[in-house]
């Protein structure tokens, strides 16, 4: 990674969040700016903002046109999300001036936001400032890790202890040798970890990490229910 985090450094971390039994939870792969997608999969399920809650694993902006609007219908169905390689390119670009950030954003599906007024995004940016790089759930007697992506060795429990905040984002935004190598050494501190990030035909499993990035191979975003996901793992 040559991208600075000049601004995405004060994003948090980690948050761990609880949710009862009875909620519904969903989560949801890269959605690359398509808000029609992201309403078909939540029709499809009759997801109800107001009882069920929705986890989204970062890349929500860019390819698509609507990224704007999908971040604000996000916002307004209070969902969750953490901050995918496109967020952080995104704050770097507007942030930080990050010439390098910019080219690859707008090579790569940002430049929806030449239509957007300026301080909309700076907005935008504000708020996604306050998202976390992963989340840790609490939910059926299961810790679930989400984030973008993951590293081949990850403890969830002590993420926020490493000094470097550059090595965090590298781990949880960018990285791909899970993915290439098809192998994890060691994904501590949960049961397993839900990520988006590596384009996929279909999800599938690498030991203890999911890995649900279909919109780009598949032609539609993963949505998942959360206790099909527990069911499945503790067949396994």
């Amino acid at each position: 990674m040559n991208i600075g985090i000049s601004a995405i450094k004060i994003a948090p971390t980690k948050h761990v969040i609880s949710l009862g039994d009875d909620c519904r939870v969903f989560v949801i792969g890269d959605l690359d700016g398509d808000l029609l997608a992201l309403k078909s999969a939540l029709k499809n399920v009759d997801f109800n903002s107001q009882s069920d809650a929705l986890f989204c694993l970062g890349d929500t902006i860019d390819r698509g046109d609507k990224s704007y609007e999908l971040f604000e219908y996000l916002k307004a169905i209070n969902a969750y999300m953490v901050l995918g390689n496109h967020e952080h390119l995104m704050l770097e670009s507007l942030l930080s001036n990050d010439k390098a950030a910019f080219k690859l954003w707008t090579d790569n599906g940002g430049n929806w936001h030449k239509a957007v007024p300026q301080n909309l995004l700076l907005s935008m940016c504000d708020e996604l400032l306050k998202k976390p790089l992963s989340i840790v759930l609490e939910y059926k007697g299961h810790k679930i890790g989400l984030s973008h992506t993951i590293p081949q060795q990850w403890n969830w429990e002590c993420s926020s202890d490493i000094e470097d905040k550059s090595v965090i984002v590298e781990s949880l935004l960018w990285d791909r040798k899970v993915f290439n190598s098809k192998k994890i050494i060691n994904n501590h501190g949960i049961n397993f970890s839900i990520h988006g990030h590596n384009s996929t035909q279909l999800p599938f499993w690498i030991g203890d990490s999911y890995h649900i990035d279909t919109n780009y191979l598949g032609g539609k975003p993963t949505l998942l229910e959360l206790s099909d996901v527990i069911n499945k793992f503790e067949m396994q």
